[in-house]
């Protein structure tokens, strides 16, 4: 973008120094303020009569003072005022922005802990609003909402159950919603605006402080929802007898009152069960293997009472609800799992089911105790214990002909394997798309708008959208995983510089025994091209670089 003012100017200078922790050189500064600009050809600063960034910088002591105005290059220090210490607690500790995930505009779903934390930002700092333009420059900068930077027309329009517009420029929470949020107690535990703004990106990838922030984000979405739905929900599941699947909410809910229930995707879910779990006060979700089912809380309550006394009740409760879920459900009772089940009503799938590899995981190839096997190492990790991820070179030009077949496939079939992302399951095995490639890989975690894949033939972990996932043809799961996870023998801890050596290299590893179930193996391991006999285990533990195991010696 062009610098088209002072003012922005000014504006941008600012930011730049309330976001930053250590000083900064006027070089520094202006390199930073280049890069908000997009390059140094869009700040002109002749345009505003100034040739040099350090005659702008004195024109401003405002803004800033220079601990020495006579050198080119001086620290330059932010003159503290009332905006700037209102900015301290909006933007983030580094205002040059990671690279930011593609986001589907077309179908930008904004997650709930993200709008709740909107709705907190809004709340706490914000309570008569603010303009757009600040909102773009002072909200959407700090980490947990940059990926919205580039489509705030787009967010705001997803949005208008929590915005409003206040003329053209301005912007303020729903007054219905303030109101709501006043009745709410909250509990310990919970962000604050400040709190907000000090998520890091990294905390933002981690799964374990990822599931921490949203407790701490997510209000409960009973007190927030809007009154209508909530009444709508619950006059629909006490008219239904028994449990239901939740595929079959949006039919019923639109037979009965005329309109989609598309409810679950506005507030930030990606599957209706997903909504209805956050809703204890309305209903009960059961996940298991062979199904998804939701039901009236207070339905649940009496069954559960009635179940404590009686067993022959028990049994007439659950065929009353078999009996339900019949009269819902026009699809044969088979022994199907969930995904099957779910799969035979997709709209999307064009595919023949018996096509498609529905089964959790590929059978793996046995592991044998005294074998040798030539690998190529992808990964190493020292935090517990250390370990390493190989891939077999026995099978490489089987490997390699899959990814080719595999890419030409789904280049001409993309659209056949398509499903409802909505039943994405855990620990299954599908196709996905990263950087143009396809791979198989097992979903080990799904987080409303993006899912996290471990690639079954390099166990590498990718971060991928629900657009790039598909369902994987049968005819790609005859050749095992590639990818084996070993624990290294007799070692109990190894300097993490050292077993970096060996990544991306070409070994052979000895199997000392192994582990079926969990697919690992403990190992020796050497590179292939090494004139000694010993393995690196040993010369590892004698060179001081790895501790042996206590329980080896």
């Amino acid at each position: 973008m062009v610098c088209q003012s002072l003012m922005e100017l000014k504006i941008v200078v600012r930011s730049i120094i309330v976001a930053c922790k250590n000083q900064l050189t006027i070089d520094e500064l202006w390199k930073r303020t280049n890069y908000v600009f997009g390059g140094p050809q869009q700040v002109q600063l002749k345009l505003f009569g100034y040739d040099t960034p350090l005659d702008f910088l004195k024109s401003v002591p405002d803004i800033v003072q220079l601990e020495d105005s006579e050198d080119t290059n001086s620290i330059v220090n932010l003159v503290s005022s009332k905006l700037s210490r209102h900015m301290e607690l909006l933007v983030s500790t580094n205002i040059i922005r990671p690279p930011k995930s593609k986001i589907s505009h077309h179908n930008l779903l904004v997650p709930y802990r993200t709008q709740c934390a909107f709705i907190r930002i809004f709340y706490e700092l914000y309570p008569e609003g603010l303009s757009i333009s600040t909102f773009n420059s002072d909200v959407l900068c700090i980490p947990i909402f940059q990926s919205y930077i580039d489509c705030v027309d787009i967010l705001l329009s997803k949005l208008d159950h929590v915005f409003i517009r206040r003329g053209m420029n301005m912007i303020c929470l729903h007054p219905k919603l303030v109101n709501r949020l006043k009745e709410i107690i909250e509990t310990d535990g919970k962000y604050t605006a400040m709190d907000i703004c000090n998520i890091d990106q990294y905390s933002l990838e981690n799964k374990y402080d990822d599931q921490q922030i949203s407790n701490g984000l997510e209000y409960p979405l009973f007190n927030i929802l809007e009154e209508t739905i909530k009444t709508n929900i619950e006059q629909l599941l006490n008219e239904i007898p028994g449990w239901i699947s939740d595929t079959q909410m949006c039919s019923l809910y639109i037979d009965k009152f005329g309109s989609p229930f598309n409810h679950y995707t506005r507030w930030g879910f990606s599957r209706i069960s997903q909504m209805f779990s956050k809703l204890p006060e309305l209903c009960c979700v059961h996940f298991s293997m062979d199904e998804v089912e939701i039901i009236s809380s207070l339905k649940h309550t009496c069954n559960d009472h009635k179940n404590s006394n009686v067993s022959e009740e028990a049994n007439k409760s659950r065929n009353c609800s078999i009996n339900a879920k019949e009269k819902f459900d026009n699809e044969p009772n088979e022994n199907d799992g969930v995904l099957k089940k779910f799969l035979r009503k997709d709209p999307y799938l064009q595919t023949p089911l018996h096509d498609c590899f529905l089964d959790q995981e590929i059978q793996h190839s046995e592991l044998k105790i005294n074998n040798s096997l030539n690998v190529n190492v992808c990964g190493v990790y020292t935090n517990i214990i250390p370990t390493v991820v190989c891939q077999r070179l026995e099978q490489y030009h089987e490997f390699q002909k899959l990814l080719t077949d595999m890419k030409n496939f789904y280049f001409l079939h993309e659209t056949e394997l398509l499903f409802d992302t909505t039943i994405t399951m855990l620990k299954q095995t599908y196709a996905y798309c990263f950087d143009d490639c396809w791979y198989r890989g097992i979903v080990t975690d799904i987080n409303l708008s993006i899912i996290k894949m471990i690639n079954i033939d390099n166990g590498l972990m990718h971060t991928i959208l629900f657009e790039d996932i598909r369902l994987l043809h049968k005819k790609f799961s005859q050749l095992p995983p590639q990818s084996l996870t070993c624990n290294l023998h007799g070692i109990d801890s190894i300097e993490e510089d050292e077993l970096l050596k060996i990544m991306d290299k070409k070994c052979t590893i000895y199997v000392v025994s192994t582990d079926q179930q969990n697919k690992s193996a403990i190992i020796k391991i050497k590179l292939m091209d090494s004139v000694s006999d010993k393995y690196l285990n040993e010369e590892w533990i004698e060179s001081g670089v790895a501790e042996p195991d206590s329980d080896e010696e």
